[in-house]
């Protein structure tokens, strides 16, 4: 079983990883990314936990899911907080 932090970003392109873990996620073997569709944009974390989330929009504002590898901290922690380089 798959499981995913949530993450958000904010218009001004901070990365906020939430307390939210998402497990079982449907799985439509037919769509091109499976159970991450339409989480379908890709970026690579830096300072964080996990090492890359994949968003539902391209830019701007969006909510994220990566996937949680298996040694990183559990999601009942603080969020964690980064700006990335986004205008």
């Amino acid at each position: 079983m798959f499981k995913y932090a949530v993450y958000i970003r904010t218009k001004e392109g901070y990365i906020e990883r939430m307390n939210n873990v998402i497990s079982n996620l449907a799985c439509d073997p037919k769509e091109t990314y499976g159970s991450l569709a339409p989480y379908v944009y890709e970026e690579e974390l830096v300072g964080f936990p996990e090492s890359v989330v994949h968003w539902e929009k391209s830019t701007g504002p969006s909510v994220g899911l990566a996937p949680i590898n298996p040694s990183s901290p559990s999601a009942d922690r603080n969020p964690l907080r980064y700006r990335g380089d986004r205008p």
